[in-house]
């Protein structure tokens, strides 16, 4: 940059018989003897400039962040030619100082579509800058934290799978032996307490297993009613359980595998807590709302999806209060809102999709 700039004015210099001086100790000469005809000091990042007089020429000196620069001329410089050269040198620099800046913010913007990625919850992404001023330390920095972050994230998983698996064991020998028992009360007691434990280690595994994977990657367009068949199919109910009218039938931009479990919760809990067994589903205004008939559960609506929070009627003493929690968890990773409302008599759960929803 800086060549093709003092090539440039070479050979300017040539055409209007005037010369430009490189030697280090004749400029260093000449700024110490020459007398100042004229002086210019500008901002912190654009070049000074003087018109100087030494011996019998006249000299032009220009200070600019990266070069400096003298030229000389037999008579005086005339004002179109002083302008001229003034102004070249201008915006040679201008255009210097502007590649420099663009440069130097590159790595920053790259900085940040890396941290958009990991906000999204990409671990799988390399934050390496090879640089050695404060960008590349930053860089450096957030590499280590995500690398301890995926120890951690792999060290649960194979913790809670590892207990999960000696917990399993047990508890189907204990299922065993508990049908062998001859009292019938104690025999149910003992079933009801191992079937509890094994549902409540499935729901700890689903939690993993959904915070580990990255939904944005799976997500596939598919229509509602063949999500709603995927929860059916995880409940094994009669279809006359399930009120649905597929006048809208969305597309929805989803995990199916995980998002069709926050369905079957949401049924599951619909069906389990209504006065007439079945649950209504309906589609309208970019919103999937579930609703049955029936009490308001004794639970702050702002508690109903927080871990193992549970409604304390004889109807969900089988339950482990971890059910909405999941479904919040999925819906959360879909970037989807759930809303609670009880009018005239209905439990009411609320999707707002638009976030996800498909080009049909």
């Amino acid at each position: 940059m800086l060549l093709v700039r003092t090539h440039n004015l070479n050979t300017y210099a040539k055409s209007e018989n005037i010369s430009l001086i490189e030697n280090p100790k004749e400029i260093e000469q000449i700024l110490k003897d020459s007398k100042v005809i004229l002086k210019k000091e500008m901002p912190a990042g654009m070049q000074n400039w003087a018109l100087l007089k030494f011996k019998s020429h006249t000299y032009l000196f220009m200070q600019m962040p990266n070069q400096t620069l003298l030229i000389k001329k037999e008579q005086r410089f005339g004002a179109p030619s002083f302008i001229l050269i003034l102004w070249a040198v201008f915006v040679a620099s201008i255009l210097f100082l502007y590649i420099s800046i663009l440069k130097s913010i590159y790595p920053i913007k790259v900085l940040r579509k890396k941290i958009e990625e990991f906000k999204k919850g990409n671990l799988n992404i390399n934050f390496e800058l090879k640089r050695k001023d404060e960008v590349g330390f930053l860089a450096k920095e957030f590499q280590e934290a995500i690398d301890n972050l995926k120890k951690s994230a792999e060290l649960r998983q194979w913790f809670l799978r590892n207990v999960a698996h000696e917990l399993k064991t047990p508890i189907a020998k204990g299922m065993i032996a508990s049908e062998l028992l001859n009292d019938e009360n104690r025999k149910q007691n003992f079933l009801r307490i191992f079937k509890r434990l094994d549902v409540l280690i499935n729901e700890l595994l689903s939690i993993e297993q959904i915070a580990a994977k990255n939904i944005e990657d799976s997500a596939q367009c598919y229509r509602f009613s063949q999500i709603l068949e995927s929860a059916k199919k995880l409940l094994f109910l009669e279809d006359e359980k399930i009120k649905y009218t597929p006048d809208v039938n969305y597309t929805l931009k989803v995990d199916i595998d995980f998002f069709a479990i926050a369905i079957k919760n949401l049924i599951d809990n619909g069906i389990k807590f209504s006065s007439n067994k079945s649950i209504s589903i309906y589609e309208k205004d970019k919103k999937i709302i579930f609703s049955n008939l029936g009490e308001k559960p004794h639970i702050d609506s702002d508690k109903m999806f927080e871990p193992f929070s549970k409604e304390t009627s004889p109807k969900n003493k089988e339950g482990m209060g971890l059910g909405l929690y999941v479904t919040r968890y999925i819906l959360d990773k879909h970037k989807i809102k759930i809303t609670y409302n009880y009018e005239n008599g209905e439990n009411i759960f609320t999707l707002h999709i638009k976030q996800i929803l498909c080009d049909n």
